[in-house]
This record gives structure tokens, sequence and C-alpha cells, in this order.
């Protein structure tokens, strides 16, 4: 982190510029994988055996999903509310308890997309993590995870 030191109103006025350029739109989520390890493949898309198997780091990841606000509210946008289950109640006084992070789970078993005509979906920018370099290595366009 960073500590500032305000001794004016015109310094507060440059480390709140700073800090808001800073400020990224997002959520903070722990990834967990469920289920067995995928096998592992080589640079060419091939079983490598050769790969260690145990614990990972993109096992459990504990990163930042971008979710982009919309210009001229300011409310995200999407179709479905993250991190919570629900859009939450303007009127009420309290959100109902939570972990302060919500866990996704994935499993790792290949399959087929599947695409629900008229079913809405949303897509989210996930930051570089072990997770992410580790789905880029393995990129398979016709497979998926869930």
């Amino acid at each position: 982190g960073r500590s500032y030191c305000v001794c004016s109103p015109r310094m507060l006025n440059q480390c709140l510029e700073s800090l808001v350029q800073k400020v990224q739109s997002g959520v903070v989520i722990n990834f967990e994988k469920a289920g067995p390890d995928p096998s592992p493949i080589d640079g060419n898309g091939q079983v490598d055996i050769s790969r260690p198997f145990g614990p990972q780091p993109w096992h459990s990841c504990h990163k930042l999903i971008y979710v982009r606000p919309n210009p001229k509210t300011g409310v995200p946008i999407g179709h479905w509310p993250v991190p919570e289950s629900f859009w939450p109640d303007q009127n009420s006084p309290t959100l109902p308890p939570r972990t302060s992070h919500p866990v996704v789970k994935f499993s790792c078993t290949d399959c087929e997309p599947m695409v629900i005509d008229k079913l809405p979906f949303d897509k989210y920018e996930l930051e570089p993590s072990p997770l992410t370099q580790f789905i880029l290595e393995r990129k398979s366009p016709q497979t998926c995870w869930q």
C-alpha cells in the first residue's frame, strides 16, 4: 500500500485524484477447484506426464473480476448480480449477512459449451493470476469448464 500525508486542501485534492485513478471496478472472488485435475498438457497440446500433481497455485485463487459500470448510471452492467445472489433493496437499512468474498467453485472436466437460447449471461474479465495462466495455456475453443 501507499500512505499519504495531507497538509493542505490542495494536497488533499491531489491525493484523492491519485486514489480515484487507481480504483478498479470489480469484485474480489475466491476461486476454488472442485474435482480431479485435468490431464497435464505440454506446449503442443499433448498429454504431459512429467508435470507435477498435487496442490497447484491455480487450485485456489483470491482474485478480482472486473465488473464494468454503466457510464451513465454507474450501475454495474449485467444480468446476474455479483457478489450477491440478489439485487440489493435500496430501501433496506442493512444487507443480509454473507461471507466477505463470494466463492466460485469450478470443475476441470472438459465438456461442450452449453448455450441456452435467450438465457442471458454475463462475461467478466479476470485479473492475471495462476488460474488465468493455466486456462490460457490449455486454450481449447471446443471445450469449457463449469
